[in-house]
């Protein structure tokens, strides 16, 4: 289920990189190929915050509706200029946005220098 996957997850991070990860999920799902490349995404959107961030804490959350999968991973942190990221940096591109792409859904990162860091991922769920 994806509460489980996404508190493994947070723990991972946790390990890692020694920093306090509030998971809440609202909701609950199987974890399908594509539900799980939004796991994947969000793991690497905190294990990004955990590791530029300079923040004690990250927050995700996670709510699971009928129509769609969403989640935020949020930092209090440094922030940072997206499109100012060099291009042969591929965590953002590839780990995030490419991995949302090819799951069926979106990602959005919103950051600006000393406002902290917003990454959305939406996942349209299927519908039997």
């Amino acid at each position: 289920m994806v509460t489980t996957a996404i508190e493994e997850m947070a723990g991972r991070v946790e390990r890692l990189h020694h920093v306090k990860v509030e998971a809440v999920v609202v909701g609950d799902c199987r974890v399908d190929e594509p539900v799980l490349g939004l796991v994947q995404a969000a793991g690497e959107a905190a294990m990004n915050a955990a590791r530029h961030a300079g923040v004690e804490t990250v927050s995700v959350y996670v709510e699971v509706e009928p129509e769609q999968v969403t989640a935020f991973v949020r930092d209090q942190g440094k922030g940072f200029e997206p499109a100012a990221v060099p291009r042969d940096r591929r965590g953002i591109a590839e780990s995030i946005t490419g991995r949302m792409e090819r799951a069926g859904g979106t990602a959005a990162v919103d950051s600006a220098p000393g406002e902290g860091t917003e990454v959305t991922l939406r996942l349209p769920r299927r519908t039997a």
